[in-house]
């Protein structure tokens, strides 16, 4: 009798704690649907094929590859950036960064008028067709340049979501990822040193956040151009607060080292692909 009375009070005492992390998991969900995370992380792996059906038309190298080689490399994007495989990454980071509270406090500005309106805005700009239409809206702002206030604010809201450091990390470990898979898939004589490749990239790291600090406040233009400053400012305090900076801190974290599995999964896909194809070219 009194073991199962001691049972049942470590069972009482336990209650509070698995409904604390209940609801933790069920306010990260939450958060997940409701920031826009969820649609623009399955936009993702349309974005990557979009970027490389570019890169084979620019690159004469890839161009002269057989067309079921190129087909098997855009192909290949989808598994290695698994929306599932990154909302579970992303996810552990928040769950590990972020308390019930600052939970709330984030649910609480997603809900808010502003929040939707920001949230359905950066949607919208996620998906493959944007980049046409920023081509045509960078265009226009040689005719019309946007105030210098209103460059000032964006670049304040870019260093609060630290949106340029995020897309050059991102940037800088996909070709690295990428560069080494191909490096790998070479024959063993041609192979170059890992580390001095990895050197070599990051000299060209001051060209790739020059590159990255244009590309981000372009892209921030288009996505925000119905907003107002008063609006923009109310984004940056939100972004700024406690709550706002482990909110981004976290889903920026998780992102990051999500894309950089997801690179190192496509860079090794890539290896495979070339090699098959060097193997029946050789037949």
């Amino acid at each position: 009798m009194k073991a199962k009375t001691i049972l049942w009070m470590i069972v009482l005492l336990m209650l509070p704690v698995i409904a604390h992390a209940q609801n933790q998991n069920e306010l990260i969900q939450s958060l997940y649907l409701k920031s826009g995370i969820d649609k623009q992380v399955r936009q993702l792996p349309l974005l990557i094929q979009s970027s490389v059906e570019q890169a084979f038309e620019k690159d004469e190298r890839i161009n002269d590859l057989p067309r079921h080689t190129k087909s098997a490399i855009s192909g290949s994007v989808q598994e290695a950036f698994s929306p599932e495989r990154i909302k579970k990454t992303i996810i552990k980071e928040v769950k590990s960064s972020m308390t019930v509270k600052d939970l709330d406090t984030v649910l609480a500005w997603l809900d808010s008028p502003l929040g939707k309106k920001c949230t359905r805005l950066e949607e919208a700009a996620s998906t493959p067709e944007t980049l046409a239409e920023v081509k045509k809206f960078a265009a226009r702002l040689k005719q019309s340049p946007p105030a210098a206030r209103r460059l000032n604010i964006l670049r304040r809201l870019d260093a609060a979501v630290k949106a340029t450091q995020t897309n050059v990390e991102i940037a800088m470990n996909t070709q690295l990822a990428v560069a080494f898979a191909v490096v790998k898939s070479l024959p063993q004589e041609q192979q170059g040193p890992l580390k001095d490749i990895a050197a070599q990239m990051e000299k060209n790291r001051p060209q790739v956040e020059t590159a990255m600090k244009s590309q981000t406040l372009l892209f921030a233009l288009y996505t925000y151009q119905s907003l107002s400053n008063a609006e923009l400012e109310k984004y940056i305090r939100f972004a700024t607060s406690p709550a706002g900076t482990k909110y981004h801190g976290a889903t920026i974290s998780g992102f990051k080292k999500a894309l950089l599995n997801g690179s190192i999964s496509w860079g090794k896909s890539i290896a495979d692909i070339l090699n098959q194809s060097g193997r029946q070219s050789e037949t």
